[in-house]
């Protein structure tokens, strides 16, 4: 017989309704003492939105690539670091003229010298619907951001979604390290 899972979904829908687990207790936000508050880090005080308070430079120490690269683990960037060993950064901003971003990046080689590999997953064409990406602006959008991409000195790559996680890729890559 399946256990039910009933006390768990019930706890997850008050959480997600502004309830909070103190000590395995769920209580209410404006039921706190403000010990618990402060065990629970909730500030007292109004938060101020900084939309920007890192650094930003358009490479890896640029604190939104940092940022994206610690939450985004997919199955590619674990391909490539299995397979060639190198480290992939996914959504990398490049340039601070422009919020463009590249899907991965593969900035530096493995000795730590910089490589400029900028991989785009050509997915909007893919996608049901108006992604943006095939629209005339997108289109227009997609070929200034190659364009400066290149300027830069990043060598682009160009793949469809099902060719991501193929040889052919490697390959690719490979012939830009070598």
């Amino acid at each position: 017989m399946a256990k039910s899972n009933w006390g768990t979904a019930f706890a997850k829908n008050l959480k997600q309704n502004g309830w909070v687990e103190v000590n395995g207790v769920i209580k209410r936000k404006n039921n706190l003492t403000e010990e618990e508050k402060v065990q629970i880090c909730i500030s007292t005080a109004k938060k101020k939105h900084n939309r920007s308070t890192g650094l930003k430079t358009a490479w890896i120490d640029d604190y939104r690539n940092l940022r994206n690269k610690e939450h985004q683990k997919d199955l590619f960037i674990q391909f490539i670091k299995q397979e060639l060993g190198l480290e992939v950064w996914p959504e990398f901003y490049f340039t601070l003229d422009r919020q463009f971003r590249i899907d991965y990046a593969i900035p530096l080689a493995l000795d730590g010298s910089v490589m400029k590999i900028a991989i785009e997953q050509e997915g909007g064409i893919w996608m049901k619907g108006n992604s943006g990406h095939s629209s005339g602006t997108g289109i227009k959008r997609d070929m200034e951001k190659g364009n400066l991409l290149q300027s830069l000195g990043w060598k682009l790559i160009r793949r469809q979604p099902s060719e991501m996680l193929s040889m052919e890729t490697l390959g690719l890559i490979q012939k830009i390290l070598f």
